[in-house]
């Protein structure tokens, strides 16, 4: 009987009014990097230039099950769904349910994790505005890409000089994904001018070796 009884309180705990948090979006902004008119060194292999429409949010990766009171955090990416009294809400990546089951019979509760404002600490939501954080685990909390529909990236990519020819990679990418038909190797003789054009990019070539390149970025793809 007490037995029963304790697997009743421990699903009450679990599945209560979990308490609401403020909602957090994603924050999608418009990337050009680096500055134009601005001196730049790349290395071999480094992303010279980049343009385009991204989403970030904050996250973590837990690489194993957390147990914490009478909950388990499951293994797995998590990001950020909102803010409760400061501390940052998540949820897992795929968007399935809270991330936690309970200890004992394993089903999926409405308990949400959070990381605690004051130690970083490992913590969850439970029912009815409990709350249970763990003494070991503070998560490494960093900035996540996130792709959408009308996610849109173009790169160009420094791969080396041969005499007085510079040679580069241009990539775009479409919801995260490398558009193959526009993955193009690129080259262009300095001999002949240190201004380079490509996609509406103007980039002027100050040195280049075939380790490093130095130059500035007069005008971003269109």
């Amino acid at each position: 009987m007490k037995k029963v009884f304790f697997i009743t309180l421990v699903t009450i705990l679990l599945s209560g009014c979990v308490a609401s948090h403020q909602v957090i979006l994603p924050n999608t902004k418009n990337v050009k990097s680096p500055d134009v008119n601005v001196v730049t060194t790349s290395s071999l292999g480094d992303r010279m230039l980049e343009s385009g429409k991204i989403s970030t949010i904050d996250g973590f990766v837990l690489s194993n099950d957390v147990s914490i009171f009478d909950g388990v955090v499951k293994a797995g990416e998590y990001h950020q769904i909102g803010l409760k009294e400061n501390h940052k809400v998540f949820a897992p990546k795929h968007g399935y349910g809270t991330g936690i089951v309970g200890a004992l019979a394993g089903l999926p509760s409405p308990a949400k994790p959070y990381i605690d404002a004051n130690n970083g600490a490992l913590c969850f939501l439970g029912g009815f505005g409990t709350r249970f954080c763990s003494d070991e685990v503070k998560p490494n909390v960093v900035k996540f890409n996130l792709y959408t529909a009308d996610s849109f990236m173009q790169e160009l990519i420094y791969t080396g000089k041969v005499a007085d020819k510079i040679r580069f990679t241009y990539r775009e990418f479409q919801n995260g994904m490398a558009r193959q038909s526009f993955n193009i190797d690129v080259e262009y003789d300095l001999s002949e001018s240190n201004l380079i054009s490509y996609k509406g990019a103007t980039i002027e070539v100050i040195s280049a070796t075939n380790r490093r390149i130095e130059y500035k970025v007069l005008q971003h793809f269109n």
